[in-house]
């Protein structure tokens, strides 16, 4: 078995990048022979990399099944222990069932479940949830029923949970972070009402940290000071065979181990402020890439950009655009205010910067909290307590109200849905069939109408009789990976020890970690944060291949994040932190106790120039499946081009309101 270099994050090795980039064929070393795949190679039965180079988007040439528990991990405690992240079970049944189509020829001897509700949604992440509240709230006597093929709801929006020396602590799997205050998040675009219909406050109380030995400026939330607001954090960079750097930023990198020209260029692009001012801002900027972008309007010269690049491609990948600046288009780097383009949120504000103004707050556990919410609204229920706050976030799920016979909303868990189609011509169907693998059987069930709320890569191979148009479309869609990593630590007095609260590197395994301030929530006590008490990190790893051409970069990318068994990420992260934080105190036996890793192989939509306003005459795809398709009505975050709970929710109503039309 391969094991994980701690100095090399990818899984890949340089020759094999280097093939990629070049477009060459591969002969002297294939995906198992070299380091792509690693220890799942022989499962995953990977061909050469050249087969990476040639595939289609979104596909490899193998089955990608035969996943086991030694790649997933431990879980930790309480109801998302058996659900971090895609696991091998969730992603054994979707490739086999969706990918592969493995089930069709049992199709027709599906067991009808004899059930006619008046919508099927397909999906209980934030867009689900949304949908079917909307729905029910237009149409109070609906009979509704959700399926999802993970063991708990919510998506990406879920929590992984320790105990550690007597305190429970909770860490995001994946989505996380509210845009606060919303009268400044409204101003910016990054408002929905569904935050006032949820009951959240206009302002959160972040809570404030206890037995430091030293002033620490610690952030509200582990995000902003990866870039777009540097200043809200003191901020270490480690550069390999030099050391730390702290707070770089503050005096123009004067102490960091890189050329003058890098410098230059990056307190350049910081300071940039003045992009044209055009009445097709727009338009243009997703016409062109974030790179060239950079070079051809800020002024990055090409010989200094790789540098610039290093810096800042991680920041783009893990904000929110899936991969870095030479395949996004200008626009994607805009919506998650990257720097130089978001002069244009300047223009639209009167010169206010927003990142001096909206900030990120975080439930605990992230977005876990906000799909409680909305649990707590459609299946009341569903968790213990009032419709509080602390009822919501820390009740334990009860399992046995979820799918209950003759309740209007039924959620119908690990239940992954191979085929939808029309009960008949498109045109003329008076229903949609739905069939879904449960408990290794086959089920169908009819209904009026079907919301489908996963992302396209799936629905494009579920929906058997959409026309087209709308396939085509949905190839137009390409997905990113990420790894999210908590690991749970029993002090942080290496850090007090550094004077930092975040820590950026550029070498090695990951490239961030942060601490933040919990939110206080009322009737409950916050976890601690102290540096003799425990706190969980959180590592939020992108897979930017830059040089690779798009969209094969999505799948080699990806072939990296399956490519990792637990054991060596465990081991990766061990020798990451030791490497940086062993002079400082740490011991990785002794203050570790325990990591949890949770894998996203289409975390993200990725934007390329065009996916916004279209390209050579032709539509956006995602304006195309937009439009509901007969009885079947699509909504999810990535038809935005934003991946945030916002546009998800939104995007879940507006589907909902569609099917209404037909149901």
């Amino acid at each position: 078995m391969m094991e994980l270099d701690p100095n090399n994050a990818t899984g890949i090795d340089a020759d094999a990048i280097e093939t990629l980039r070049d477009g060459s064929s591969i002969t002297r070393r294939d995906f198992v022979g070299g380091s792509l795949i690693g220890a799942g190679a022989a499962l995953l039965n990977l061909a050469s990399p050249a087969a990476i180079k040639t595939a289609a988007a979104q596909t490899s040439p193998m089955p990608m099944t035969g996943l086991g528990p030694d790649w997933t991990g431990p879980g930790g405690i309480g109801d998302y222990a058996r659900s971090n992240g895609n696991t091998h079970e969730v992603v054994n049944a979707a490739h086999a069932g969706i990918r592969n189509q493995q089930w069709d020829r049992a199709l027709r001897s599906a067991l009808d479940t004899g059930e006619i509700p008046d919508v099927v949604i397909v999906g209980c992440g934030m867009a689900g949830l949304s949908a079917c509240w909307a729905y029910r709230k237009e149409r109070p006597s609906a009979q509704v029923l959700m399926l999802d093929q993970h063991p708990i709801f919510g998506g990406e929006a879920k929590q992984n949970e320790f105990d550690v020396d007597g305190y429970h602590l909770t860490a995001p799997q994946g989505a996380t972070g509210i845009v606060v205050p919303f009268s400044k998040a409204k101003d910016a675009g990054m408002w929905t009402r569904f935050a006032t219909d949820l009951g959240f406050p206009d302002e959160f109380v972040y809570q404030k940290p206890s037995g430091l030995n030293k002033d620490i400026l610690i952030p509200e939330d582990a995000w902003s000071p990866m870039h777009v607001a540097w200043e809200r954090s003191d901020t270490g960079f480690y550069y390999d065979n030099h050391g730390w750097v702290k707070n770089p930023w503050r005096d123009g990198f004067r102490h960091a181990p890189i050329s003058d020209a890098a410098k230059k260029a990056l307190v350049d692009m910081e300071l940039y402020r003045t992009p044209p001012r055009r009445a097709d801002w727009e338009p243009w900027l997703d016409s062109m890439t974030y790179a060239q972008f950079l070079t051809n309007v800020v002024g990055i010269e090409p010989s200094v950009l790789p540098d610039v690049l290093k810096y800042l491609n991680p920041v783009t990948a893990a904000m929110g655009c899936g991969l870095g600046a030479d395949v996004i288009s200008a626009y994607s780097a805009y919506n998650f205010i990257q720097p130089g383009v978001n002069g244009y949120y300047r223009y639209q504000t009167g010169g206010v910067d927003p990142t001096d103004e909206i900030y990120l707050a975080s439930f605990p556990g992230g977005h876990a909290g906000t799909a409680r919410h909305f649990l707590k609204k459609i299946l009341p229920a569903a968790l213990l307590g009032e419709y509080r706050m602390t009822d919501i976030l820390n009740s334990p799920v009860q399992w046995d109200q979820l799918d209950r016979a003759h309740e209007p909303v039924r959620m119908r868990l690990s239940s992954t849905v191979v085929q939808v189609m029309h009960d008949g011509p498109p045109e003329t169907a008076k229903h949609v069939v739905v069939t879904y693998l449960r408990d290794g059987r086959l089920c169908k069930v009819r209904a009026k109408a079907a919301i489908l709320c996963g992302q396209q890569h799936a629905n494009r191979r579920i929906c058997r009789d959409i026309s087209p148009e709308y396939r085509e479309a949905m190839n137009g869609f390409q997905h990113a990976p990420m790894l999210t990593v908590n690991i749970a630590l029993r002090h942080w007095k290496f850090l007090e020890k550094l004077g930092i609260a975040s820590a950026r590197w550029f070498d090695g395994f990951g490239w961030w970690v942060s601490l933040r301030r919990n939110l206080e929530i009322p009737g409950q006590v916050t976890q601690p944060l102290d540096p003799s008490k425990p706190v969980v990190l959180t590592m939020y790893n992108p897979f930017p291949l830059p040089g690779v051409p798009f969209p094969q970069q999505c799948t080699a990318a990806r072939m990296q994040l399956f490519g990792m068994s637990y054991a060596q990420i465990e081991m990766a992260v061990r020798g990451q932190f030791t490497k940086m934080f062993g002079d400082y105190g740490f011991d990785a036996d002794r203050d570790i106790a325990g990591i949890i890793t949770n894998r996203w192989g289409h975390a993200y939509v990725v934007d390329p120039p065009g996916f916004f306003f279209g390209k050579d005459g032709k539509p956006a795809p995602k304006e195309v499946i937009r439009r509901r398709f007969h009885r079947l009505s699509f909504g999810h975050s990535e038809l935005s081009g934003a991946q945030m709970w916002e546009t998800a929710a939104e995007e879940g109503e507006r589907a909902a309101m569609q099917a209404l039309e037909v149901s």
